[in-house]
């Protein structure tokens, strides 16, 4: 027995066997392992499902009926392979869809159907049908009108006439349900005490004649409205006056190139403004000819004014003091003309004195040479008469 044991190829035959017997369970345990997870593997694909909202189209000749009472959106569960699953949610390629191209005008229930999915998918579709109407087309165009509450404008600030991106609109539905349609509104949501311009975009209502909602089509559903709010103004001539100031011994000349302003404001304070706005001009300190920016003051109830400021070119006339000096030498230029004329005056009436008296002097020579030449000729005649009178008496007797 020892000798059996002790030959070399008893031991290979062992090992031999023991490597096989070892090959055998490893192998087993591989396999074993490789079908449980492909097992598992298996059932986690088939167990796999998504769920996913989808727009419900219509399949139906639109341009004839309008048909309504669908959902918008359904949801429809998905469930196979998991590659499938996922393709299916990214890429979309489905449609789910309600077919009413056989129906007639009325109301129906209807089945709602898919197209689009893999056959290895399985799904769900909720809900299952839906009761729709279908009705005769009919379309028609309105113009936009901007609806708000003035209400909600501060008081004194106007409104202008809305603009309203695109001006009309395309209103469609069943033919009962246009004809109701009287106006299509811009609804404008301004907030209390508005001040500003609104701009916004805006969705838009069908209204019937008691201004409650028709359910139709509206392309486009909204409009880009803008709403002008302002402040009247008015313009007003500007009154340039200099501020009083502790040097009061110069004059200025004042100037703008602006020579009016507008004014913003209620319409009632507009009414109670005068014709000119007196702006203060502070010369307090200027000595040479210079420039001020000046600010407007405004009035009360006055918002703004445009400009706001105004840049003033203020000149140096002269000062008081050189207004006096040139003054007093006017009035003693004035005296000493004054005493010139008295003196040439005085000197006048001296001569025309004097040239009076010796007229008169004059005067009295020539009466006394008169009266003189007067005596004589009276004596001469006497003296003749005399002489004749004696001869007379001689021829007489």
């Amino acid at each position: 027995m020892k000798d059996f044991f002790n030959r070399p190829w008893v031991y290979r035959v062992l090992s031999l066997g023991l490597a096989v017997l070892l090959f055998v369970y490893v192998t087993s345990q591989n396999l074993g392992s490789t079908r449980s997870s492909q097992s598992t593997e298996q059932t986690a694909v088939a167990n796999t499902k998504e769920t996913l909202n989808e727009n419900l189209q219509v399949d139906a000749d639109l341009d004839t009926y309008y048909v309504t009472g669908y959902p918008k959106k359904v949801s429809i569960t998905i469930a196979g392979p998991n590659a499938n699953v996922v393709a299916a949610k990214n890429t979309r390629n489905f449609r789910v869809y309600i077919d009413v191209r056989h129906l007639k005008v009325g109301t129906h229930t209807v089945r709602i159907k898919q197209s689009g999915l893999n056959k290895s998918l399985s799904y769900v579709i909720k809900p299952a049908t839906v009761k729709v109407t279908i009705a005769t087309r009919a379309d028609k165009t309105f113009p936009i009108q901007a609806n708000y509450k003035s209400s909600k404008i501060v008081d004194g600030y106007l409104t202008d006439t809305p603009e309203i991106s695109p001006s009309t609109v395309r209103v469609s539905g069943a033919k009962s349900e246009v004809a109701r349609v009287k106006q299509v509104v811009a609804n404008l949501n301004l907030s209390n005490n508005t001040t500003e311009s609104f701009e916004q975009e805006v969705l838009l209502e069908a209204l019937d004649k008691n201004g409650n909602a028709v359910d139709v089509l509206l392309t486009p559903q909204t409009a880009h409205v803008e709403l002008p709010v302002y402040l009247p103004s008015k313009k007003i001539k500007l009154d340039l006056t200099p501020s009083a100031s502790s040097d009061d011994t110069k004059k200025y000349s004042l100037t703008s190139s602006v020579n009016s302003v507008t004014v913003y404001a209620p319409q009632a304070v507009l009414d109670r403004l005068d014709k000119t706005l007196t702006v203060p001009v502070d010369v307090k300190g200027i000595s040479n000819n210079t420039q001020k920016t000046v600010k407007i003051v405004k009035p009360d109830g006055v918002v703004s004014t445009n400009p706001a400021s105004i840049v003033v070119n203020v000149q140096v006339v002269q000062s008081n003091s050189e207004s006096s000096s040139s003054s007093s030498s006017s009035a003693s230029q004035s005296s000493e003309t004054s005493r010139s004329t008295s003196t040439s005056v005085s000197s006048n009436q001296s001569s025309d004195s004097t040239s009076v008296s010796s007229s008169e002097s004059d005067d009295e020579t020539t009466s006394s040479s008169r009266s003189s030449s007067s005596s004589s000729t009276s004596n001469s005649t006497s003296s003749t008469s005399n002489s004749t009178s004696p001869a007379t008496s001689d021829d007489s007797e």
